[in-house]
């Protein structure tokens, strides 16, 4: 049955469907209910395989009751599992009297983005997650684990109501460098669950290697022992993981770190391990032109802007030197062509490959081969290979699996037992 929420006057009946989600990846929406309380896991965007305008325009969004501002039907709460776009992407739409459940330093980093796009911040009331601290939410009682995943401050959660507990993952992995936290999450799942709720983002790829961020580090850092030249470093501004790597290879080879001005303030907002300007001497700080010239003339930011000024380096300064490793983003091909010496420049692409397809990054990977660059791909996935869902599988003893943020659902059903292939918008009676 499509979007009902069946109940029985009188009980506490458990109820969970997938808005979206079933059979995608991208535009997570989940909710749980019962007759009382209504709480949905993540409200995403889809991912930018369409028009970019068409994704935040309300016929693509999720059609949920109570969720937008010119619904009356009650929502309780809304928890976001982490602050990747596909799983928090529509949270500015929703109605801000909701409260909202997040990780403080993803709210951050989220809030930080918005800054810097002329997005929204969030309005809503906002509640922390504590990790191993559970919270109570009208008939729920929910226990959130952080969990190793290229995004940072991720959780997934464990959901009691009734007697009957469904665990959702979120997206997770464990060849990151917070195997320990997922391993924590795994360990916490009661054995038994009514539904387990898994990601299997990789199912789709099974052939593809999976390396950990150490090997990525290592391979890195010999990338970047070629003296004499100068490395550039495409990933995503929010891939913590990553950065960490990155700067630690850039270190032992004896480079500085140089990162933009966005990139900049979201590790600010981060604690002090993480490489980051004015606490790491070695970390300098790039101003894009068109970035900036929008944040000061359009978004008018300027102490935002100004904030960095101590670390700042300069275009002609890069010119003169190819001891450096920069972080750069698919924006940056403008600036790139205003640096001088950057013939056979080393070039390290550390982002999921199908992101080539993009316009941006086309050029920019263009750019690189015709200055002769040499270009390397090094990357591991955000999320969990097959053996990472068997270990989770295995250990919940689920009397339900249902696969999410999936395009072949259908391998579960091959690979594991007790597979239900829900459909979006189908209410399911736990």
């Amino acid at each position: 049955m499509k979007n009902t929420h069946q109940v029985v006057k009188g009980e506490i009946c458990v109820n969970l469907i997938i808005h979206r989600g079933a059979k995608q990846i991208g535009g997570s929406c989940t909710e749980v209910f019962t007759e009382r309380t209504r709480i949905i896991l993540d409200i995403g965007q889809e991912l930018p395989n369409i028009d970019d305008e068409k994704l935040k325009k309300p016929s693509s969004f999720p059609r949920v009751k109570g969720l937008y501002r010119e619904d009356d039907k009650k929502i309780d709460a809304i928890l976001i599992s982490h602050g990747h776009g596909d799983h928090i992407g529509l949270l500015e739409y929703v109605d801000t009297d909701i409260p909202i459940f997040i990780g403080e330093k993803a709210l951050e980093i989220f809030n930080v983005t918005a800054q810097f796009t002329g997005g929204k911040s969030i309005a809503n009331p906002v509640n922390y997650f504590k990790s191993g601290q559970e919270m109570t939410i009208g008939d729920f009682s929910i226990t959130p684990y952080l969990v190793d995943h290229s995004g940072f401050d991720a959780y997934g959660f464990v959901i009691k109501a009734d007697g009957k507990c469904i665990v959702y993952t979120g997206d997770f992995r464990d060849h990151g460098r917070k195997k320990k936290a997922t391993d924590c999450f795994r360990s916490n799942i009661p054995k038994g669950v009514d539904a387990l709720l898994i990601e299997g983002t990789m199912m789709s790829r099974i052939s593809e290697k999976i390396e950990t961020e150490e090997q990525i580090e290592q391979k890195a850092f010999e990338f970047m022992s070629s003296p004499n030249r100068p490395v550039f470093v495409l990933q995503s501004s929010t891939n913590i993981d990553r950065l960490v790597g990155m700067y630690r290879a850039a270190q032992i080879s004896g480079r500085i770190f140089v990162m933009d001005i966005f990139t900049a303030h979201i590790v600010s907002q981060l604690n002090n391990t993480i490489p980051k300007p004015g606490k790491f001497k070695d970390v300098r700080v790039f101003y894009p032109y068109h970035l900036t010239k929008r944040m000061f003339e359009e978004l008018k930011e300027e102490k935002l802007m100004k904030q960095f000024n101590r670390n700042w380096i300069s275009r002609e300064e890069l010119g003169k030197r190819s001891d450096y490793c920069m972080l750069i983003r698919n924006t940056m091909l403008s600036d790139l062509e205003h640096i001088k010496n950057l013939q056979g420049a080393g070039f390290i692409f550390s982002m999921w490959r199908g992101y080539k397809k993009q316009r941006r990054t086309d050029r920019l990977l263009d750019y690189a081969k015709n200055n002769n660059m040499d270009i390397i791909d090094l990357h591991t996935s955000g999320h969990a290979h097959i053996d990472s869902l068997k270990k989770v599988i295995r250990s919940s003893g689920a009397k339900k699996i249902i696969p999410i943020h999936t395009e072949r659902s259908d391998l579960f059903a091959e690979a594991f037992e007790k597979v239900y292939l829900a459909e979006d918008g189908e209410t399911i009676l736990i």
